[in-house]
């Protein structure tokens, strides 16, 4: 209480102090006034000293302490409320057999804003969906969101690269989009544009800041071919996306604008996806048929690609997976693949081998047509996150506790 008294007290003390007699009336007030203010302040301290205890309560009790990004701190699948995509799907849509769904399920991926904590989801294509409007799943206002609205789907009978207001056409963008974090950008390489299904060679980029679009007029004698299947991914180490068309693997250069290849490729199947592993300097694609593919991106290599599919020991379930889900681990320096069900698949590149971990709850079986780039890690909240359906929330994953310090 002195602290709220002590302002009263001291103006009648200066008063005194100067020989005048304070007047009686305005004592009174000033008193009657500084005891609401300290009845008011009592309440404030009472309830603030609720909140810290419930806060020292509960963080006991939650690994990593209070859950400030509401992502619960115990290893394992939670889901998120809430999240569905079909509630902001645009009406009337724009067009196609399966609608808006398809943003999802027709060979679509997504990445991981980093920036913003948030899933970017774009595509469609081919038949299956003419709207090219762009999703996230933003993990800090724990919702889906629309960014921006379909365009005008005027000239979709062409086939176009893009519609009339110069954003692209969707496509089935398969593994084919990578976020520049340098740059603050998606990238987005190829894929098979509605609405007749031939597949682009084009580059483009949105900025995630503008959500202006871009189509990027690549420099290099040689650049990627338009195939199904294309697996692109960032490097932070180089600032540079290293991709595969199938049958080359390729660097590009966002800030030079320009594309080289570094290696042909053959026999790698299109139904793999990719990562980037920058603290060992790899380059893996697995998938498909049973295929693991490895490329050195170290400073002195060649970039041959490696077979390594029949070094890995106990991967099957994810290698005989159509474009499963990968996303690095830090923590524990492994990559990890979802495939559907309640399980993942760490694998140790060091060891060439897998290790299958399951936790009740999980998001259940995965799109016929992959998972692609919609299972990503967010280093800031040390959790994966999945979109597995238009009609389903999204899911977190922990596989450490809360807190974990990076491997």
């Amino acid at each position: 209480m002195w602290l709220v008294q002590e302002p009263a007290a001291f103006a009648y003390a200066a008063w005194a102090k100067a020989g005048e007699k304070p007047n009686q009336t305005l004592r009174k007030k000033t008193e009657r006034g500084t005891h609401w203010v300290a009845w008011l302040l009592a309440v404030l301290a009472i309830v603030v000293s609720a909140d810290v205890t419930t806060r020292a309560w509960i963080g006991a009790r939650v690994p990593g302490g209070w859950p400030d990004n509401d992502i619960p701190g115990d290893p394992g699948w939670h889901e998120i409320p809430d999240t569905k995509l079909a509630p902001n799907c645009p009406n009337p849509s724009p067009g196609g057999t399966t609608g808006c769904a398809a943003v999802i399920s027709a060979w679509n991926g997504g990445i991981a804003d980093t920036k913003r904590n948030r899933l970017i989801l774009w595509g469609g294509g081919h038949g299956d969906y003419y709207g090219n409007e762009v999703y996230a799943l933003d993990l800090v206002a724990k919702k889906m969101v629309r960014l921006t609205d379909p365009s005008p789907v005027d000239n979709v009978s062409t086939c176009p690269e893009a519609y009339p207001d110069g954003r692209p056409s969707p496509r089935h963008t398969y593994n084919g989009l990578a976020y520049i974090t340098n740059m603050d950008k998606m990238f987005v390489f190829g894929g098979s544009k509605a609405n007749c299904g031939f597949m682009s060679a084009s580059s483009w980029t949105l900025d995630l800041r503008t959500l202006q679009w871009q189509n990027v007029i690549p420099r290099g004698r040689y650049a990627p071919t338009g195939a199904p299947g294309a697996v692109a991914d960032y490097d932070p180490a180089s600032g540079t996306i290293y991709l595969s068309d199938t049958a080359g693997f390729y660097r590009y250069d966002p800030s030079a604008q320009e594309y080289k290849r570094l290696a042909t490729f053959h026999g790698v199947d299109y139904h793999l996806s990719g990562i980037v592993i920058p603290e060992r300097r790899l380059f893996l694609m697995m998938g498909g048929p049973g295929q693991l593919w490895e490329v050195d991106l170290g400073p002195r290599s060649k970039h041959t690609p490696n077979d390594w599919s029949g070094r890995a020991h106990g991967c099957e379930k994810l290698l005989k997976a159509a474009y499963p889900g990968l996303a690095y681990d830090p923590v524990q320096g492994v990559v990890v693949g979802w495939a559907g069900g309640d399980s993942v698949i760490l694998f140790d590149p060091a060891r060439m081998s897998c290790t299958e971990k399951s936790f009740p709850g999980g998001p259940g079986t995965p799109q016929p047509n992959g998972t692609n780039g919609r299972f990503r890690y967010f280093p800031a909240l040390g959790a994966f996150v999945l979109v597995n359906d238009w009609k389903q929330n999204a899911y977190s994953l922990r596989l450490t506790r809360a807190g974990a310090t990076v491997h």
